[in-house]
């Protein structure tokens, strides 16, 4: 009998500003691809595992490839989000480099028929486009005989280098370069996008009932004691059509779990001492039986051993709604006001009855739930007028407790990247997507409107965490989890952190690529870095070239003179920095202030040179780095006087 073939299934988390380890990364479609799997008795001739989320939270891009790769892997698939698409296609090359015989599927949000950036990845074989559970398993069943599915399969992109032999790749590529290109999708705005290159899938007929793959967690695929949270989807499909939304055209109506399932997964929670349950539906209130439905939620967590949060619009509220809401432990909802403006909100379809979203949000409020309210900057027949006028609406009414406002997103797969080049809007051709010109509204206006935006609403969106010391904790737990769990890593001795001082007489060797953790420090020491420059930049492009998505922060430590560090040695190191921007970085870019991104880079004095490097020296370094101060001496920030708090310090 033939050994069952291994699959391993990747799903790499939110990229992570800091240097800790992403939480909340639970791999809840692979659950739902292994469970459907499992339905369709495919476990027989296939070994599917869930890569473990504690791994893809900590290691960096070529240790992701060798602890796949340590696993001998017949086929790799990967949920892919705008956040991590990029890291994904990184790594799914170098799966391809090392062991081209390796089948790549992707699926998710990204993978959709527009997104041609994507489609055209050499690395990839298959691609689910839309709801991926079927298409997934059938591949699955065709791939036992088969080295390539004789026949199309609803939902399944065929790359055409998928079967065919490394060395013929290249081959192919000219040839499609040569005129082959067929563009089956004439709708990309972005001409560096491109179309295409292979045959699109029929649409895929979603599962008519959801209990077949509710849960993963009751079938002990994923372990919600994990991270003490439960991710829960009760409902597919959404009524509305929001026209920045990619959800609506993945389904063409409403489908659900039943009362019983739903009864089920929160027994589980409750038994795996779960402290928060988070709602997938994409407008939790959209279904009649709401209340009733809120009602369920309540009965199941009597003691409020854990908080729901969900997604929902306001207009459906109002006291006795809020009351049940509050009744089942929402501490906490999430409501898209987006626009206040008539026109956008026509030419988003999505209509905000304004007296009846001023009802819900003060129900809510009244009961105790906080409402995190957000707002979009960018939309197609929005100006700066209309979006402070939505500001100051909410500013005004006091109608939140917290704000988010984005710029708007240009997403593969919704009516707006289909309506781009009508609306003229032009945007991102890599995620996040964002509108960088509207004709109504300009890049510097919308830095502008940022800039409104956190001084009406009076706080800092998205900010990046304080440069303050992880310690050796980090290390410890880092060498720990590598040798621990069901998975047997071959990486010993992680590391997130070295020091590099130019004037000792010998210098530390960075860590090998595979041993360094995703979010990595860099120390650099020296009296004089106007002579380092160079080495310093030459270490920042080594670590980038090995793990381009890692998250960097370069600590620079004068043992001199502070004026030695100069303004153009920053500027440099920033550049070397940013050769090549990552995701977060491009996240970033859209935000006022000193540059943020995935690459963080702070100066770290003692308190007692203060004086000497004085404040034209902070405010010019301060344009791009992070200044902390170390040391006795150091005044609480209470009593730093005036010229003081208008420069950016950080104390540790």
């Amino acid at each position: 009998m033939n050994p069952r073939r291994s699959i391993q299934l990747v799903q790499l988390p939110i990229p992570q500003p800091g240097l800790e380890p992403a939480k909340g990364n639970v791999p809840l479609a692979a659950g739902y691809l292994k469970m459907y799997a499992r339905h369709c008795g495919l476990e027989e001739f296939y070994d599917i595992e869930i890569f473990p989320p504690r791994f893809a939270n900590t290691l960096s891009d070529c240790g992701m490839v060798e602890e796949i790769l340590a696993h001998d892997p017949w086929m790799v698939g990967f949920t892919c989000y705008l956040w991590n698409i990029d890291r994904t296609l990184w790594i799914a090359s170098r799966l391809k480099e090392r062991r081209p015989e390796i089948q790549i599927i992707v699926g998710g949000p990204e993978i959709t028929a527009d997104n041609a950036w994507v489609l055209q990845s050499r690395a990839i074989d298959f691609a689910a486009i839309g709801e991926g559970e079927q298409t997934f398993s059938e591949l699955l069943g065709v791939l036992r005989e088969h080295r390539l599915p004789p026949n199309p399969i609803a939902g399944l992109y065929v790359s055409p280098y998928a079967g065919i032999e490394r060395e013929q790749v290249d081959q192919k590529q000219r040839s499609l370069d040569d005129g082959t290109l067929k563009v089956l999708a004439p709708f990309i705005h972005n001409a560096d996008i491109g179309a295409p290159i292979g045959a699109l899938p029929t649409f895929r007929q979603p599962l008519p009932s959801l209990d077949v793959i509710s849960s993963p967690y009751l079938a002990g695929i994923i372990d919600a004691a994990d991270e003490e949270l439960l991710l829960l989807e009760t409902i597919r499909g959404c009524i509305f059509k929001c026209k920045f939304c990619y959800y609506p055209k993945s389904y063409d109506d409403l489908y659900f779990v039943s009362k019983e399932k739903i009864i089920a997964n929160l027994q589980y929670a409750r038994e795996r001492a779960v402290k928060e349950v988070v709602l997938l539906d994409p407008t939790l209130n959209q279904a009649r039986n709401f209340a009733e439905f809120v009602t369920l939620l309540s009965d199941q967590n009597p003691d409020h051993q854990w908080q729901y949060f969900g997604e929902l619009r306001a207009e459906g509220i109002n006291s006795d709604i809020a009351k049940l809401l509050r009744d089942a432990n929402f501490a906490e909802v999430e409501i898209g006001l987006q626009s206040i403006d008539p026109l956008t909100m026509e030419l988003m379809d999505r209509k905000n009855n304004m007296k009846a979203f001023e009802r819900g949000v003060k129900a809510m409020m009244d009961v105790g739930i906080k409402v995190k309210v957000d707002l979009i900057i960018g939309l197609p027949g929005d100006t700066p007028e209309s979006v402070r006028r939505g500001m100051n609406y909410l500013s005004d009414t006091g109608l939140y407790s917290s704000m988010q406002v984005f710029n708007l997103a240009i997403l593969p797969g919704t009516a707006f990247r289909q309506e781009a080049t009508m609306h003229k809007l032009a945007y991102q051709s890599r995620p996040p997507y964002y509108v960088i010109k509207t004709p109504t509204i300009d890049l510097a206006t919308m830095y502008h409107l940022m800039e409104e935006a956190e001084e009406i609403f009076d706080t800092e969106f998205d900010a990046i965490p304080p440069p303050v010391e992880v310690g050796l904790d980090r290390l410890k737990d880092g060498q720990q989890m590598a040798e621990s769990g069901n998975f047997k890593s071959s990486i010993s001795g992680l590391k997130f952190q070295i020091t590099c001082d130019f004037d000792a007489a010998s210098r530390p060797q960075l860590p090998l690529a595979t041993e360094r953790c995703g979010a990595f420090e860099l120390i650099l020491r020296a009296a004089d870095f106007r002579k380092h420059r160079e080495a310093a930049c030459g270490l920042i492009r080594q670590l980038l070239d090995d793990n381009p998505h890692s998250t960097l922060r370069i600590v620079l430590e004068p043992t001199g003179n502070p004026d030695h560090l100069t303004s153009s040695v920053v500027q440099a190191i920033r550049e070397a920095c940013l050769k090549e921007p990552s995701y977060l970085d491009r996240f970033y870019s859209m935000q006022l202030g000193r540059p943020k991104g995935a690459k963080h880079v702070v100066v770290r004095l003692p308190w007692i040179e203060r004086d000497r490097a004085g404040l034209d020296w902070v405010d010019e370094l301060g344009q791009f780095a992070s200044l902390v101060w170390t040391g006795d001496g150091i005044p609480d920030e209470e009593t730093l006087d005036e010229e003081l708090e208008a420069h950016e310090f950080v104390m540790a």
